[in-house]
């Protein structure tokens, strides 16, 4: 009786400090906290599926460029302590003389600098890096539309903070435009 009891004990130990699974809707609900999520959690899963929707290839237009976005759902991804369900994201843009003015296509995960973060809402939360030195940086935010699964919204808001320190860093900062659209723009599922 004492082994069976002394077992109990040990697997109940081990049960309040294993580790766990949350979905990405409920790793956004502790976001919103002071706490966070709680450090027993070491994946956060896509559960339901809500990622599949943006998996793909989507094209679209804004301000004269052409945008062909390649989105890829990851399992277990990252090197933190948490391994995340997210997307990654890489990107071709044209100019309107189909003249390529960026290309991270062949961008290795290791290094990709779009990926995503959490659901907030409708909304999967993306973040995109593109001239870090013009303080090209923020949240891409995405959402396919109820009526029409094959299009999308996607839109940038750039992060306000950073600092440039010198004229060289960005020499036309002051008429610098970012890659992205900060307005909403449309794209469709090829």
């Amino acid at each position: 009786m004492k082994n069976i009891i002394l077992t109990f004990i040990i697997l109940l130990s081990f049960s309040c400090k294993a580790q766990s699974t949350i979905s990405l809707e409920q790793a956004y609900e502790y976001s919103k906290s002071d706490d966070g999520i709680p450090e027993t959690v070491t994946s956060v899963k896509d559960i339901n599926n809500r990622l599949n929707q943006f998996v793909g290839i989507w094209k679209g237009t804004y301000g004269g460029k052409s945008y062909e976005f390649h989105f890829e759902k990851k399992l277990n991804f990252g090197n933190y302590s948490v391994k995340w369900d997210q997307l990654i994201g890489r990107i071709i843009v044209k100019n309107s003389s189909g003249v390529i003015i960026y290309n991270n296509l062949s961008e290795p995960e290791e290094d990709i600098s779009f990926w995503g973060k959490n659901f907030q809402h409708r909304s999967y939360v993306m973040h995109f890096v593109g001239n870090y030195d013009c303080l090209e940086s923020g949240d891409v935010f995405i959402e396919t539309l109820p009526s029409n699964p094959n299009q999308m919204t996607l839109y940038y808001s750039q992060d306000k903070d950073g600092l440039i320190t010198s004229q060289s860093q960005c020499p036309n900062f002051s008429t610098f435009v970012s890659l992205l659209p900060k307005d909403k723009m449309t794209l469709t599922k090829q």
